[in-house]
């Protein structure tokens, strides 16, 4: 009895130590702001950049922020994007949307073919034997493509790049703040740690003019936000927009102009 003690006392420290060794989850919010704000702005939910004959929008929000844009199309003519000559660039440095990278694909099937032998000769009646099967595999080859083509008056998502990869060391700002009070640091375009953008070649019709759309922006603040303060409850919304009885749980600070990284502590 006393050795079973001693494995159960052992039991429940272990079970004590294991809980205090482990890391708690904690969320870095990044506000952005366009460096031409009259060039860019939020509409319906997304950053836009309308130019005439096309209309770029960007909705970062997502963890580590997605660069990626919509381009839609508002001409009657084919838009070629030229990936070639797009790139994604982040505090100053050019990384190419155009890799010139291939996959190859596979499709299989199989065809089973089942044995019948009469059962009853004098009755039309048969019963499944043992049968067959053959399998086959298809492969192909997807080669990416420099020009992506936009029929008119339609849109298509370029999603390549992350903004950022780690959460960044803020001085003097806590990184394991409570849960209502996040700390953080607001930045100017001249102090800013982090900028980035899109820059598009294109034309309209394939032997059309270049054009280009240079999207820029920058980091204005940054904040350290607990994992409970990062989620709030709220009643759900139905397709109308009615809201109904029911609570559900949604991400705070959830905008198109702002993004997080998730670290541990």
């Amino acid at each position: 009895m006393k050795q079973k003690r001693i494995f159960l006392l052992m039991a429940v420290v272990g079970c004590c130590l294991a809980a205090g060794c482990s890391k708690a989850t904690y969320y870095q919010v990044y506000q952005t702001n366009p460096v031409d704000a009259s060039q860019c702005e939020m509409k319906d939910g997304k950053l836009c950049h309308e130019a005439g004959n096309c209309l770029v929008r960007y909705s970062f929000f997502d963890e580590n922020g997605d660069a990626g844009f919509w381009f839609t199309n508002n001409t009657d003519s084919v838009v070629y994007v030229n990936l070639a000559e797009t790139f994604f660039i982040l505090n100053g440095n050019a990384n190419d949307y155009y890799q010139a990278r291939g996959w190859t694909t596979t499709k299989s099937s199989t065809i089973t073919i089942s044995k019948q032998e009469r059962k009853n000769r004098k009755k039309s009646s048969f019963e499944n034997m043992e049968g067959t099967s053959t399998s086959e595999m298809k492969a192909s080859q997807v080669t990416e493509r420099p020009v992506v083509m936009i029929p008119p008056h339609s849109t298509k998502y370029f999603s390549e790049f992350r903004i950022a990869t780690r959460e960044m060391e803020l001085c003097g700002v806590k990184d394991t703040p409570k849960r209502g009070k996040p700390q953080g640091l607001s930045f100017t375009q001249d102090n800013t740690p982090l900028t980035f953008g899109n820059f598009v070649t294109y034309t309209i019709g394939q032997k059309g003019v270049k054009k280009h759309i240079a999207d820029n922006f920058f980091v204005s603040e940054i904040i350290n936000v607990s994992g409970a303060a990062m989620f709030e409850t709220v009643r759900a919304v139905d397709a109308c927009g009615k809201e109904s009885g029911d609570r559900v749980e949604r991400i705070r600070y959830s905008t198109a102009d702002r993004f997080y990284v998730i670290y541990k502590r």
